[in-house]
């Protein structure tokens, strides 16, 4: 009987104990908050994967303090050379490609955004603490915030006010960050038609509560295009035109965040024979100026909150370009070329820096965006599903058979209608 017992204790018949994973910053030699420091400066990918380590860690990255840090810190990397969103068209089937241009890596990746490929048109109206909105022009009738890096989105219940036809010339949308109320605000503005001379009327959706209000246009502007020109620290700003003392002119008209009211500001000296491209130049209004006739001098124009706007200085561009469509919040000026190639010029030399071409995008198409990664989550928000060949194939197949696509916005849903 002993020997018996004594067998079943021997090693071969004793049951495996499982063992608990270690907890990282258990026995580490780091106080948690270094190694919250060093978390907070790396990417979103990184720290997507890094939420699977432990749970303490997965708590940590989904704090909205981490959040704020995180995002500061990518932030502080501008200087250096801040990502930028590029728009472009497929030169076949004219589907909206979304791409991303990351400086530090110098390397250009397709996006799988979440507009519908079946939408002819989209616009990109910008990009607030890593979301970026689209929208549906000429009417705003898709709505869509987006997180590239979280691979999230959702889509934004449209106003019960509705435009109508002959009456309205469209609707621009803008894109506003409250950072004291952590808020992200949706501008509506409804511009009626040239011969009718009433002022935008304004709406404001909050994602806190993500219902409509509307607001005083107290201005009495009209903005210019189907989204805002341009994003600046949570800030956006159109080009409208006014009708005061003054007669009929051309503004800027910005969204004060705070008191949430528009204001407007003066435009530089731009003439019939000057082009001018509103820009973010290192979280300041800037604006691009240009001749016609002239394709490689550039004069950088800068606002500043005492005295108005002042030049910083004259580019030459030791490359002639075809257009110039924004630069990056370092400086850098982004052109293209005749070809579809865009260019990257260095302020100071005027030299190219570098040289982007998107694959099988149509020549004329790109638009470009200044972008910043961030961690923030937007209720409601869902994973974009991966972008296939097939529907990219099915769109190109419809196209083939002369099949247009249009599509009919009502108050709950969207109705697809095919026309040959």
């Amino acid at each position: 009987m002993a020997k018996g017992k004594g067998k079943r204790k021997g090693k071969g018949n004793s049951k495996k104990t499982k063992t608990r994973p270690l907890n990282p910053t258990s026995n580490c030699i780091f106080p948690r908050e270094i190694i919250s420091n060093i978390l907070s400066r790396l990417p979103v990918k990184t720290l997507l994967q890094f939420r699977s380590v432990c749970k303490p860690w997965r708590n940590l990255i989904s704090k909205p303090n981490f959040i704020d840090t995180h995002f500061y810190h990518s932030s502080s990397l501008q200087h250096i050379g801040s990502p930028i969103l590029i728009h472009t068209q497929h030169v076949k089937s004219s589907d909206h490609v979304l791409s991303l241009y990351n400086p530090l890596e110098s390397s250009v990746v397709e996006l799988d955004n979440p507009f519908p490929f079946f939408f002819q048109e989209m616009a990109v109206v910008g990009s607030c603490n890593g979301i970026v909105c689209l929208c549906k022009p000429p009417w705003g009738d898709v709505i869509t915030l987006w997180n590239p890096a979280m691979r999230q989105s959702r889509n934004v219940q449209l106003s019960k006010k509705k435009p109508l036809m002959g009456i309205y010339s469209g609707v621009s949308i803008g894109l506003a960050y409250d950072s004291q109320e952590n808020d992200f605000l949706i501008l509506s503005l409804l511009g009626y038609r040239k011969v009718i001379k009433v002022p935008d009327e304004v709406e404001m959706c909050s994602t806190k509560s993500f219902s409509w209000k509307k607001l005083k246009n107290e201005v009495g502007f009209r903005a210019l295009g189907f989204n805002c020109n341009v994003i600046i620290k949570g800030v956006p700003y159109w080009s409208a035109m006014v009708e005061d003392e003054y007669g009929l002119r051309e503004v800027l008209v910005y969204f004060d965040v705070g008191r949430k009211v528009f204001e407007k500001l003066p435009m530089p000296g731009i003439t019939m024979e000057t082009k001018a491209h509103l820009v973010d130049l290192e979280d300041s209004l800037g604006m691009l100026i240009w001749a016609k006739t002239d394709k490689y001098n550039v004069d950088v124009w800068v606002m500043d909150d005492e005295n108005g706007w002042s030049k910083k200085c004259n580019v030459g561009l030791v490359v002639g370009f075809d257009r110039i469509i924004g630069c990056l919040r370092n400086g850098d000026i982004v052109a293209e070329n005749e070809n579809g190639v865009l260019l990257l010029f260095d302020p100071v030399t005027g030299f190219v820096k570098t040289k982007l071409c998107i694959d099988n995008a149509k020549s004329g198409s790109s638009v470009i965006f200044n972008y910043l990664e961030s961690l923030v989550m937007i209720r409601g928000m869902m994973p974009v599903k991966k972008q296939t060949a097939r529907d990219k194939l099915a769109r190109e197949n419809l196209l083939k058979v002369g099949i247009n696509l249009k599509v009919i916005s009502t108050d709950d849903s969207r109705q697809l209608d095919l026309a040959v």
